[in-house]
């Protein structure tokens, strides 16, 4: 069962005003086999990521580091034994090797490349699967990672937030990185700024305890307030499964409106609400 998309959204999407923003838990909603193997697959979380790290480590239980500080610690940890990331963005490299099929099959995805009225997406995922979706579908793609990718363009911007694999030096991984990333004063935190200005984000993908959502809207409702020339005033919308009054509160108050889902299909749920707005 989902809950009706609201009015001011669909509204919004037709007037080219509505910008997503894609978290993991897009890529997690994908699945996929390898050749030859029945053992089905899918996007890493952050979790799955960290725990990874903590392997690589030499710790068999990622919990016993986990004892001693939280993941962006971990991660920062990391780091600084292994030298760089590297070794983990291998081994997510080869996790995000998707065949072509997998995500033409993908509900989700397909139900993004649709949002044919909005031309800038961002994402603070590392992987591909958003600008192979768009290309998929028809939709010339052009991502933007730095200053250098702004601008001079007509295509569908696809805005890698927190860098990528083929902007290893933007990745955002650790402790330190988040401190830097959290001054708000690099290019693409400019463009973020303008492209919101008069537009709402629409958070697919993301919980209330992803960092991001937290700071981001944090900084733009300290800026920009209330959307101008709309009827709620919201800055932004999330689709969230089966909220309880903690995320509808902690929300308002950061001028988020909840777009609920209900059930255990969340993929399903968040394909119909996507397929909805467009509709």
């Amino acid at each position: 069962m989902t809950t009706a998309v609201p009015a001011q959204l669909k509204k919004l999407y037709r007037q080219g005003r509505v910008v997503p923003f894609v978290g993991a838990g897009a890529s997690m909603s994908l699945s996929w086999t390898i050749p030859g193997s029945t053992e089905v697959l899918r996007g890493p979380s952050w979790r799955e990521m960290v725990d990874e790290a903590c392997r690589q480590l030499g710790y068999s239980d990622p919990e016993l580091l986990r004892y001693r500080g939280n993941d962006l610690q971990i991660l920062e940890y990391f780091g600084q034994k292994k030298g760089n990331f590297a070794p983990l963005t291998n081994w997510m490299v080869k996790r995000f090797q998707v065949p072509e099929a997998a995500i033409r099959a993908s509900r989700v995805h397909t139900a993004l490349a649709a949002f044919a009225n909005s031309k800038t997406f961002y994402t603070t995922n590392y992987d591909d699967l958003l600008e192979q979706c768009l290309g998929l579908s028809g939709r010339q793609v052009k991502v933007v990672a730095r200053e250098r990718d702004m601008g001079g363009s007509d295509k569908t911007e696809v805005v890698k937030f927190h860098g990528d694999f083929n902007n290893p030096d933007l990745m955002v991984f650790s402790e330190a990185h988040y401190y830097k990333r959290l001054r708000f004063d690099v290019p693409l935190d400019f463009k973020l700024r303008s492209d919101l200005l008069n537009r709402v984000a629409l958070f697919i993908g993301y919980s209330f305890s992803d960092l991001n959502i937290g700071i981001l809207f944090d900084l733009l409702n300290e800026m920009l307030k209330s959307l101008p020339d709309s009827e709620t005033g919201k800055r932004a919308y999330i689709v969230v499964n089966n909220p309880s009054d903690f995320e509808y509160t902690l929300f308002h108050k950061r001028n988020i409106e909840i777009i609920p889902t209900y059930g255990d299909q969340r993929t399903e749920t968040l394909a119909q609400v996507l397929e909805e707005i467009v509709s």
